[in-house]
């Protein structure tokens, strides 16, 4: 448990006086709420780490990484594509390519956005298509 206490400490102290963009989204389909933390979207690479869950009548869990590359950027959207590889409690594994439209409609808030994300993807002998919308906010300015 020490160690483990040293370890943060140095991280959290390391990692002082840099200063990184983060973004936060919720995301929701027909069948599974996201929540995700990722990099800053306005670059031209960024990531996306979610978590996946259920409710009372679907009781589902996973996580999914999302690597995404900015193909079209403007101040008032961004589209992107990329890939997604992840994982959850019905399925062994899933791989995707995610296509995202983030809409920034507010002018004087364009770290606000709504996403629009359609993901064809294969698990083990199945092929699927996601379309999901969100909300996602950039901490920090661009």
């Amino acid at each position: 448990m020490k160690k483990i206490s040293v370890l943060f400490l140095f991280f959290l102290f390391s990692f002082q006086g840099v200063q990184a963009q983060i973004s936060a989204g919720v995301y929701q389909n027909a069948q599974t709420t996201q929540i995700g933390i990722g990099s800053n979207p306005e670059k031209q690479l960024f990531g996306e780490l979610r978590l996946l869950a259920g409710d009372v009548y679907n009781r589902y869990f996973g996580a999914e990484i999302i690597g995404q590359y900015t193909i079209r950027k403007s101040e008032n959207y961004n589209l992107s594509g990329g890939i997604m590889v992840g994982l959850d409690d019905f399925e062994n594994g899933k791989v995707g390519i995610p296509i995202l439209l983030s809409l920034k409609p507010f002018e004087n808030v364009r770290n606000f956005a709504f996403v629009l994300e359609a993901t064809p993807y294969y698990m083990p002998e199945l092929l699927y298509f996601r379309g999901n919308i969100g909300i996602r906010y950039t901490f920090g300015s661009n």
